[in-house]
């Protein structure tokens, strides 16, 4: 069953493969990704750069340090949170691409996820960061065209749908998550359930702020589940 589900690993030795990955593959994504990033990072503030040299409008360096500060007390915890906690399934090159396109939680981890599992290799390996970065291009260029259309389309009839339609839209994003959480508990259902029981109390009642619930479910039921799998209690079933 293991070789029919990894049917897309190549027969070359794994030291091989990561001296390709480390010395060929690595270093062109590094420099490809860091120089799209620095430009990526300069043209954000453009629109701010044309209201000063066009306009003369500048609201101050105290209210730009105040939302700023207002932002990074919601947003910055996840700047270290979701490299860390999305790279094994990512990759390299996904990584890069999906920071710099976004909608990385509900398009560019499930397509890297599923792009991995349909080619058949596994996550984190040097096959997986081929396949997955190939999956995140192609869903770029599938945003790309779907967005111009439905920019086109959508606008023209949304104001003809019904309310129950449109509240529906509001369940995009759990529907994905769900299907993720679902597609990799069918590997190991007793992980699954331990982080739902933890879970489910600890997002509903324990009262924390919502930027520390990420880190705590990431790191603390990874270090529970590789204790939980040293001492043998809970060994992941292969399917």
């Amino acid at each position: 069953m293991d070789g029919e589900k990894y049917h897309g690993m190549t027969l070359l030795p794994l030291e091989e493969k990561e001296r390709i990955i480390r010395n060929e593959y690595a270093p062109k994504v590094h420099l490809v990704g860091l120089l799209a990033s620095l430009v990526q990072a300069a043209i954000i503030f453009l629109p701010a750069l044309f209201m000063l040299v066009g306009y003369g409008i500048w609201p101050g360096w105290a209210k730009v340090g105040k939302a700023f500060a207002s932002t990074a007390a919601i947003a910055g915890p996840y700047w270290f949170i979701e490299p860390v906690s999305y790279f094994l399934i990512l990759g390299i090159g996904g990584t890069y691409i999906s920071f710099l396109a976004g909608n990385i939680s509900n398009m560019r981890l499930p397509v890297s996820a599923v792009s991995q599992e349909v080619a058949g290799v596994r996550e984190g390996s040097p096959e997986g960061e081929i396949i997955g970065a190939i999956g995140i291009i192609a869903s770029q260029w599938a945003l790309t065209i779907a967005t111009l259309t439905a920019a086109i389309v959508v606008t023209l009839i949304i104001g003809f749908l019904p309310g129950s339609v449109t509240g529906a839209f509001d369940f995009l994003l759990p529907c994905l998550w769900g299907a993720i959480f679902g597609q990799f508990a069918l590997r190991s259902p007793q992980y699954a359930i331990l982080a739902m029981v933890i879970g489910i109390p600890l997002v509903m009642w324990s009262g924390l702020p919502t930027w520390t619930l990420i880190p705590i479910m990431v790191f603390g039921l990874a270090i529970l589940s590789i204790f939980l799998f040293k001492r043998g209690i809970w060994v992941p079933k292969r399917i």
